[in-house]
């Protein structure tokens, strides 16, 4: 038996053992893999036939496994999954997703109690970045053009005679009234009613309308989560596993795709904005007069794909917000690509309506302010269902479903910066950052072991316990390991040793005063605590200032260094001195080797 309490032996097995269940994962490694995907009403042929085409081309798969969202094909190595990839694209229907991917190799038993492995981030996995600044100024603009014409329906309906409504300012309305008795009456209603504007009289009749300050601190705000979610939605269309999507100073959103190598498709589907809208083609004014300039106050021009000029009403009568679905395929008629969206019940309503008052004339969609095409409406459409044409091939027509799917972002985004590691340099820092691990441990091992004995042992056992923990916290968190972050766990080793130093010193000096061994050992772990909590305070608050303002390599650096500095503190003072007692157990000791 041992004079350590019982119940703190309870909290080491609390800790320990899951400690060692959620690290296990992260020995298993990966397995390279096809994920097979297909939107609502394609139907994918049966596992079986898909997994016999395989293996009648010489490709081997080592396990198959199905769910909801489709199947995933496991292969022995990259060469067979880039062969596996390039069949099935072939074989299956053209509007089928074919999505590599690295997928852990972990037993099922543990990924059914949640276990996973440690995400790596971009360095160690390779993948694509992208710094993405959200056009805010196209927020604001969007924000005043409705203001305006809200408030040319609202001074209508107050019966307020203005004379005209111009946009003078990116923030900035100039409402013309009747008069100035006019001009102050409606200075208080809008007031009164828009509260996110300011309304000040100019020159007797006219008011000067603008945006409140705090309104475009929200708007700009809600821009920038609308835009996070947007962003998300549509990765998760991508197929890719564990994305790192963050808001990034104002108006940037940094972007993280590990295992991504196409860029140029990542960019074009997270950065377009989708947005798809309705208007009436206007027929009754003469284009080449709107050409020349001379352009209708309710109307304006737009331009399809091919440079085709478009003279279009400014209203816009339908929006995508109102789809349920968008899909890629192939008209069977005219064997175009085409993209064919269902509306929602509202949105079938709306169409229904639209399509039954406009038959004979003809309706605009357009995708971010491009005309994509013009049909004539032939006939009412009620069933909430519509085609879009004039895509040059199959991929740009699913490109864009997957965008209106997703849904639009609320402005337009650019790519600020660009980066791509690829995946053997990623496999190079994995492999350098395991060896200075493996170094920096052996390091400590020896030295441990060579100027404390046994007691050195304990403490190794110790700083071995604390990694695997900090490689659990990690797994169950969902945090992500990054080349910083192993540079954190080597710096740890050494924060972990210093804490059992503290101890073992105190225990030596203990016994220089003529302390009992058992004595010793009991004031070395009490008086020792005070100066091991000091110390780990200190980097714990400077690791708290770093997750928080840093980014990127900062914050995964940070992230571990945070963890390390909790569980070392466990595993080098209530685990060590947990084993020591077990170890010497209620023996009279006479003399320490320490």
């Amino acid at each position: 038996m041992t004079r350590y309490p019982f119940w703190k032996y309870l909290i080491i097995l609390a800790v320990v053992l899951p400690s060692l269940l959620y690290a296990l994962p992260n020995l298993y490694g990966w397995h390279a893999a096809v994920q097979v995907r297909a939107p609502v009403g394609t139907i994918l042929p049966p596992v079986a036939t898909m997994e016999q085409w395989l293996q009648s081309a010489g490709i081997g798969v080592t396990r198959v496994k199905s769910d909801v969202q489709g199947s995933t094909f496991f292969f022995p190595n990259e060469n067979a999954q880039g062969q596996a990839e390039t069949l099935l694209q072939g074989k299956l229907p053209a509007n089928a997703q074919v999505i590599l991917s690295q997928v852990s190799a972990q037993p099922d038993w543990l990924a059914a109690i949640g276990g996973k492995p440690v995400n790596l981030g971009l360095d160690l996995r390779g993948g694509v970045y992208l710094l993405l600044r959200v056009d805010t100024g196209a927020v604001i603009k969007h924000a005043m053009e409705r203001d305006s014409n809200d408030l040319r329906t609202f001074l209508r309906h107050e019966n307020l005679q203005y004379l005209a409504i111009n946009q003078t300012g990116p923030q900035v309305l100039t409402v013309e009234m009747e008069n100035a008795g006019v001009a102050a009456q409606a200075q208080a209603a809008i007031t009164r009613h828009f509260p996110d504007l300011s309304v000040k009289v100019d020159h007797g009749a006219v008011l000067d309308v603008s945006l409140q300050p705090e309104a475009i601190t929200r708007m700009t705000d809600e821009a920038l989560q609308q835009a996070i979610v947007v962003i998300r939605n549509r990765i998760d269309q991508l197929g890719v596993s564990e994305p790192v999507i963050q808001r990034q100073g104002q108006d940037h959103i940094a972007v993280q795709l590990p295992g991504v190598q196409d860029t140029q498709r990542a960019k074009s589907i997270i950065g377009s904005t989708a947005q798809l809208e309705f208007k009436m083609v206007d027929e009754q004014h003469n284009l080449a007069a709107a050409l020349k300039g001379d352009v209708p106050p309710a109307d304006a021009i737009y331009y399809g794909s091919n440079g085709t000029p478009y003279l279009l009403e400014k209203q816009t009568v339908l929006t995508g917000r109102y789809l349920s679905n968008a899909s890629g395929g192939i008209d069977n008629n005219t064997g175009q690509s085409v993209v064919d969206v269902n509306f929602d019940s509202e949105g079938t309503r709306i169409f229904g309506e639209l399509t039954s008052q406009h038959v004979g004339q003809r309706m605009a969609i357009l995708l971010d302010d491009k005309v994509v095409t013009a049909p004539v409406i032939r006939e009412a459409i009620t069933g909430g269902r519509a085609q879009i044409d004039g895509f040059a091939n199959l991929k740009e027509a699913s490109n864009v479903a997957i965008e209106l799917r997703a849904g639009a972002l609320p402005a337009p985004v650019n790519v600020s910066e660009e980066r791509t590691v690829g995946p053997t340099l990623g496999q190079d820092s994995i492999h350098d950052g395991v060896m200075a691990v493996v170094f920096g441990m052996a390091f400590v091992v020896l030295f441990m072991t060579f100027y404390y004995r046994a007691f050195g042992l304990i403490a190794d056992l110790a700083i071995f316990v604390n990694i695997l923990a900090i490689l659990a916290v990690l797994s169950i968190m969902g945090g992500t390991l990054t080349l910083p972050g192993i540079a954190g766990i080597v710096l740890k080793i050494g924060l972990a040793v210093d804490a059992n130093v503290l101890v073992f010193e105190r225990i030596r000096e203990e016994l220089r005063l003529g302390m009992s061994p058992r004595a010793a050992i009991d004031a070395g772990f009490k008086k020792a605590f005070a100066t091991i909590v000091d110390s780990n305070v200190t980097v714990l608050i400077a690791s708290l200032v770093l997750f928080q303002f840093g980014t990127g390599a900062i914050k995964g650096f940070a992230l571990v260094l945070t963890i390390g500095v909790l569980t070392s503190m466990f595993t080098a003072t209530m685990m060590s001195h947990g084993i020591i007692e077990l170890l010497l157990g209620k023996r009279r000791v006479q003399k320490l080797y320490l």
